[in-house]
C-alpha cells in the first residue's frame, strides 16, 4: 500500500471515531496532546476537543484533559431562589439550575425538603430541570400542598435542596 493511502485510511479512521463519538474520559478526536494549528485540514474541525479550558486549573490532569466545568460540584449550580406560601398552591420553591459548563448539557436532580412555619417537615419533594444547555439558566417551581390554618403566619416556610446530581446529556 502506498503512503498515501495509508494516510488516507488514518485520516477516515480519526475522522469516524470523532463522529461516533467514541471518545477517551473528556475528549474527542485522535490527537490527544492538544488541538494545535498542525493537523490535518481533511478531518474536518474534529480535532477539538472538550479540554480546552484547562486555564481553569493550575495544573495538568491525567488521562488527557479536565472536565471543561467552571463548577466541580453540582450544588454550585443549584439553589432556592424563593420560598413562599401560596394559599392556592402550598409551599412553593422556585429552583433555579445555571450551567456554568462551557460544552456539556445537564440534567439536575435534586430533592426540596418542604418545613411550615412551626418547622414541621411537611413533605420531600424528587425533581428535575432537564436539558440546561451550556451557559444557560432554567427554573422550575417545586410545590408541596400546604393548608395554612386561619390566621397562621405563613412567612417562616423553609425550602431546602437535597442531593443535586447531574447527568450530561
Amino acid at each position: 500500500m502506498k503512503l498515501r493511502h495509508v494516510r488516507a485510511v488514518a485520516v477516515f479512521a480519526c475522522v469516524v471515531i470523532a463522529l461516533t463519538g467514541a471518545r477517551r474520559s473528556h475528549g474527542g478526536g485522535c490527537d490527544d496532546s492538544s488541538n494545535s494549528s498542525g493537523s490535518s485540514s481533511s478531518s474536518g474541525g474534529s480535532t477539538h476537543h472538550y479540554d480546552d479550558d484547562d486555564d481553569y486549573g493550575t495544573g495538568s490532569t491525567s488521562g488527557g484533559g479536565s472536565t471543561s466545568t467552571a463548577s466541580a460540584e453540582p450544588t454550585a449550580d443549584v439553589r432556592i431562589t424563593s420560598c413562599v406560601y401560596d394559599p392556592s398552591r402550598g409551599i412553593v420553591a422556585r429552583v433555579e439550575a445555571t450551567n456554568s459548563n462551557t460544552f456539556t448539557t445537564y440534567t439536575y436532580e435534586f430533592g426540596v425538603a418542604f418545613e411550615d412555619p412551626d418547622g414541621a417537615p411537611v413533605r420531600t419533594s424528587s425533581s428535575a430541570i432537564p436539558y440546561v444547555d451550556a451557559g444557560a439558566t432554567e427554573t422550575l417551581d417545586v410545590a408541596a400542598s400546604y393548608v395554612a390554618d386561619s390566621g397562621e403566619n405563613t412567612s417562616g416556610v423553609t425550602c431546602t435542596l437535597e442531593n443535586v446530581t447531574r447527568e450530561a446529556q
